[in-house]
């Protein structure tokens, strides 16, 4: 079998879309090559719900009509992109697995077509689908937060695929909301505490765990190295000098015995952002929610890692690469709109169709320590 990147980067091959037809448990029902008309996938990892999608399908012999055995209200599918190259071998990529939304089937004399959406599972959380809590809940203070977010997850909203890092940092404050409160909300909360991140991924796995620092972002090896040549198309390079920031203040709670909760992260490297080179850019952000010097410092180093990504942000053009996932690191050189290095894969987007183009949105890796 030729390398991944061999298969990818061949003008020898076609995109292929197949779908897993899942139980409202994930187990494979059935799993098809679609035969698309046309559709979307877009994913955003600067919010919990990362993914939403829409495909139309063919439906000429009415396989797609829903059907309480398939395709139904509580239902799922997994959404596999990928290539077929060679003699029909295949290369697929999972992107995600989806709740079945409200789908559209025509019928007319030229067209029997089915459009399908797909709603990430965080739909389970947020109240798209489910999620409100039927009775008041109550967490009370000093509970680790790995366990409460487990508890959540099993006890309220069933889960069973699930990776909760650990998190033996205890809640400041007891968490009392009333019935009608998204589980999401709750999550969201109790994940900002302790500067976490919470979505699902490719896989359908529910995930909490902390922001990478700039330290690990630096010793990732990049996925792919794009240069003007090949899958590349273009790239749009913006540099956002109204949003930068290199010193932040956070302050937390002043404690009973007058201790205020306080931390700072200033950008003093070498970089062209840093307060040697471009002064100070000041920012100070306000949260009582942080009772400890530790948590008020992760605050601090979180928040100005994301206004220095943040300040350049490039958006590319490639053919499908369907090997990506948000959060990959990867390099582009473009010496005809300056970009150069390390970027964060933060959102794409690309259409279900045999001739795709896909569109990355990247944000600038800047080490600031």
């Amino acid at each position: 079998m030729p390398q991944i990147e061999e298969v990818i980067n061949s003008s020898v091959k076609k995109h292929i879309y197949v779908i897993e037809w899942l139980t409202p448990d994930e187990q494979v029902i059935d799993e098809v090559t679609v035969d698309v008309v046309g559709g979307s996938v877009n994913f955003d990892g600067n919010k919990s719900n990362r993914r939403s999608m829409d495909i139309t399908l063919k439906n000429l012999n009415g396989e797609y009509i829903p059907h309480p055995d398939k395709l139904w209200i509580n239902h799922k599918f997994k959404l596999k992109s990928g290539y077929e190259y060679g003699d029909g071998e295949k290369l697929l990529f999972s992107q995600g697995i989806y709740c079945l939304g409200n789908p559209s089937i025509l019928s007319s004399p030229t067209k029997k077509e089915v459009t399908l959406q797909g709603i990430d599972k965080w739909g389970l959380l947020d109240g798209t689908l489910s999620g409100k809590l039927k009775n008041k809940l109550i967490i009370p203070v000093d509970t680790r937060i790995d366990t409460a977010i487990r508890s959540l997850l099993v006890d309220i909203v069933g889960e069973t695929k699930f990776r909760v890092d650990i998190c033996d940092t205890k809640l400041p404050y007891t968490v009392e909301v009333e019935a009608g409160t998204t589980v999401s909300s709750i999550v969201e909360e109790i994940a900002y505490i302790v500067s976490f991140e919470t979505f699902y991924d490719n896989e359908g796995v529910f995930i909490f765990r902390k922001f990478l620092e700039i330290e690990e972002y630096e010793k990732t090896v990049p996925l792919w190295e794009y240069k003007t040549e090949g899958l590349y198309l273009k790239s749009n390079r913006e540099l956002t000098f109204d949003k930068v920031k290199n010193y932040i203040m956070v302050i937390g709670d002043t404690l009973d015995d007058g201790t205020l909760i306080y931390a700072t992260a200033k950008d003093e490297s070498n970089s062209d952002m840093s307060i040697g080179k471009i002064g100070e850019r000041f920012d100070r952000i306000e949260d009582n929610n942080i009772t400890t010097m530790s948590l008020a410092q992760q605050r601090a180093d979180w928040e100005l890692q994301q206004v220095i990504m943040v300040a350049e942000t490039v958006r590319v053009s490639i053919m499908p690469n369907f090997s990506h996932k948000v959060g990959d690191i990867i390099s582009v050189y473009d010496k005809n709109n300056g970009t150069e290095g390390n970027y964060l894969i933060q959102s794409y987007n690309y259409n279900i169709a045999y001739d795709a183009m896909m569109s990355i949105g990247l944000w600038k890796i800047r080490d600031w320590r």
